[in-house]
């Protein structure tokens, strides 16, 4: 086995259920996939925590097509590699370009879009997704375990645990009163025009903030009243 696929299968574990591959890369690059592939699969990882690699995962692109309002165009080959239970998606960019290839994460719980330029497909199997260091609020998975202990229920194929309101300047917590169980792609679709008003207003207020002349400070102490 690959030193790749030891230290993948040493932090994520194997696939349940285990899927077919969904991805597919140029022919130069495939092959490397297909070896990995074998040793360490696609599917469900942790406790469905994680869905990667497996068959139909790129139907997700409809998702970053929902979220075009804060998901920029790729320049080349974009690859959509899985998700999380909070439907985070993780996107590889500019497949198979070694100067340019990075991995991405859409994230809903914050409504950003985060681009890592160190993490390439191979490095990204081998050390930021197992080693958990890549992005850390992708990895978070305690309010989802808490879920499944107070629910007893597993998500289905499509299903998240959404947020109905994000995190950081919208208000919102990391508390299960905050979350439902969703479709993914009923969540991004009808999320999008609200997200997208309320990122605009964000945006425009902070540089009406940015623009505002600053209070000018005190003067030395040339200008401070003398004592007598």
């Amino acid at each position: 086995m690959s030193e790749v696929g030891k230290a993948f299968l040493a932090g994520l574990g194997r696939p349940d259920p285990r899927e077919p591959s969904g991805l597919k890369f140029p022919r130069w690059k495939q092959g490397t996939w297909d070896g990995l592939y074998r040793e360490i699969g696609a599917g469900f990882y942790k406790d469905r925590f994680y869905c990667l690699f497996g068959k139909g995962v790129d139907r997700l692109s409809a998702c970053l097509e929902a979220w075009s309002f804060i998901v920029p165009p790729s320049k080349g080959e974009r690859m959509i590699l899985g998700r999380n239970a909070y439907g985070a998606i993780l996107v590889l960019d500019d497949v198979g370009e070694p100067e340019r290839e990075q991995t991405c994460i859409l994230d809903p719980l914050t409504v950003t879009w985060a681009e890592h330029d160190q993490a390439m497909f191979t490095n990204l199997l081998g050390r930021w997704l197992p080693e958990q260091d890549l992005y850390p609020p992708f990895h978070d998975h305690a309010l989802y375990q808490q879920w499944r202990k107070e629910s007893g229920e597993a998500l289905g194929p499509d299903e998240i645990l959404s947020i109905k309101v994000p995190l950081g300047g919208l208000g919102g917590q990391m508390k299960l009163s905050n979350f439902l169980v969703e479709d993914i792609f009923n969540y991004y679709k009808t999320t999008a025009p609200i997200f997208a008003k309320a990122k605009a207003q964000a945006d425009a207020a902070s540089k009406k903030k940015a623009a505002r002349p600053k209070p000018r400070g005190q003067s030395t102490s040339s200008s401070r009243p003398k004592r007598r």
